[in-house]
């Protein structure tokens, strides 16, 4: 069997201590180098200077949807048609408070005019009828989103292509007590003395 020994006290000699150091500095050259291959390679891609930031919309729209005269307003949520009886989609006015759906009515008598456009709701809804459709006025302005913004309308919340919008139209209202059906909301839901009213109950001064 060969056995090799090694010099320790040539490991402890000034040449080899050059030799280690000049290793280091090489190592350290080729860091560098490595490093600026890098930095040059990042400088080459192209960085943008500004960002891009998508603003939502303040209406929802469709200025191509189906136009249809008006023959009468029947109440706050139906609309005689030249195709028949339409009822608003995404949007909803209960009979109580009276003066609510009152108000109701004339705004959407007054958004309405004398032709509407309408989008039908989805294929797959959970309504059993087919006389639901979401209304806009003839230059394509939302009226259920008006109604609903405006404090006068509920959102219908089982399904819809808009629902989303809506609810979130709704949302805005209750927090800036819009409108008659949300009055006072605010002092209503921290438990403080308030004339809220809730839809759908009958108070005698409505």
């Amino acid at each position: 069997m060969w056995v090799e020994f090694v010099d320790t006290n040539a490991m402890k000699s000034p040449e080899f201590d050059s030799y280690r150091l000049n290793i280091r500095f090489l190592l350290s050259l080729i860091a560098l180098a490595t490093l600026f291959l890098v930095m040059t390679a990042c400088d080459d891609r192209e960085i943008p200077t500004t960002v891009a930031i998508a603003v939502s919309p303040e209406t929802l729209d469709c200025d191509d949807c189906e136009l249809v005269d008006v023959n009468e307003v029947i109440d706050a949520n139906t609309v005689l048609t030249s195709k028949g009886e339409i009822q608003l989609y995404g949007a909803y006015t209960l009979e109580q408070p009276a003066d609510c759906a009152s108000q109701a009515e004339d705004r959407l008598r007054s958004l309405a005019g004398s032709q509407i456009r309408i989008e039908p709701g989805p294929a797959d809804s959970v309504r059993r009828d087919d006389d639901h459709y979401y209304l806009f006025t003839e230059e394509g302005h939302s009226i259920d989103q008006k109604l609903v913004e405006e404090g006068l309308a509920l959102t219908w919340d089982q399904d819809g292509q808009h629902l989303g919008w809506l609810i979130l139209k709704d949302a805005k209202a209750k927090n800036t007590e819009s409108g008659c059906l949300w009055n006072d909301w605010n002092a209503f839901q921290r438990g403080e003395p308030n004339e809220f009213r809730i839809p759908g109950l009958t108070y005698r001064d409505s």
